[in-house]
């Protein structure tokens, strides 16, 4: 079986599209099609559904496509233990995270493990959508979330991620301040579409849990649209501190409710499960655990 042409094959599927996947791979389109050409005649099984618009894999094709991706992380991961060394690791790394939280918490830590391990390559999928690590053939997803529960990935914790509730001085000056989670029924809230029953508010105080059915005029699964219909005076909104933190030190928005404690939710590292993990990736995520282990680095999110 040939490693290039499963490779090719792979991020082929990754890609959705020839063209680019020939251009990711340094190679030209032709060669590609020769390589996917050849495995499918090797297998005798047609690997890839080709469209105007693209291809996807067939129900073998996707089959085959997760054995790929366990074979393909096998070999790197031999060839880093005949080396004998964490300090020069080699491959590539595909890796999902939510761009609210990479655009200002990701750059530093990721760069500075970029510049330690110079042999490797990235492949960096930023969104705020929840994204399908298997399918999408991706080596590490970074999530936040209160809890875990409905994925069967394996999750390691990263940090904690702290939420407010907050509301512009406009908007207390006409509408006036809650004093209780029970009084955000008469506000208008927004809600995080990313988040199932994202109207359902969850606060920590003296007595216990407490949750609070709220209300509201907007559902957005953008964080900077939550927080620019906050600053703009019209409404109450739950977000993470860091993306508050400029807001917050201008006077823009104001915490609410600082006598209960908003649930926290945390950063996970997410993989699929393997009889063994990449070393690649464990080295990642050992790096990013001990990054946001630093009280330093730490101190904002």
């Amino acid at each position: 079986m040939d490693l290039v042409g499963m490779r090719t094959f792979c991020r082929t599927v990754e890609e959705g599209n020839l063209t680019a996947a020939a251009k990711a791979l340094h190679i030209t389109k032709s060669v590609a099609s020769r390589r996917i050409q050849a495995l499918e005649g090797d297998l005798g099984i047609r690997l890839l559904a080709r469209t105007t618009r693209g291809v996807t894999p067939t129900d073998s094709g996707e089959q085959f496509y997760a054995r790929c991706l366990t074979i393909l992380a096998d070999v790197e991961d031999a060839k880093q233990a005949v080396k004998g060394t964490n300090d020069n690791l080699e491959g590539h790394l595909r890796i999902t995270a939510p761009r609210s939280f990479a655009d200002s918490n990701l750059g530093a830590p990721l760069t500075a493990f970029m510049k330690l391990h110079p042999g490797l390559t990235f492949d960096l999928h930023l969104s705020d959508e929840r994204v399908d690590v298997i399918s999408g053939g991706y080596d590490l997803a970074l999530r936040i979330a209160q809890n875990l529960n409905d994925t069967s990935l394996i999750a390691k914790k990263l940090t904690n991620i702290r939420g407010h509730i907050v509301a512009s001085p406009a908007y207390i000056e006409q509408h006036g301040t809650p004093r209780s989670p029970d009084e955000l029924k008469d506000h208008n809230c927004v809600f995080y579409a990313n988040v199932a029953a994202s109207e359902q508010w969850k606060f920590v105080g003296a007595h216990g849990t407490h949750s609070v059915r709220v209300k509201g005029a907007m559902t957005t699964n953008s964080g900077v649209m939550q927080l620019a219909v906050a600053k703009a005076g019209l409404a109450v909104v739950s977000l993470p501190r860091f993306f508050l933190r400029d807001a917050l030190d201008n006077g823009k928005v104001v915490t609410l409710l600082d006598d209960w404690d908003h649930p926290e939710r945390s950063l996970y590292a997410l993989y699929p499960e393997r009889r063994l993990l990449p070393l690649k990736v464990r080295i990642l995520v050992d790096f990013l655990s001990d990054w946001f282990a630093n009280t330093e680095n730490n101190q904002h999110i």
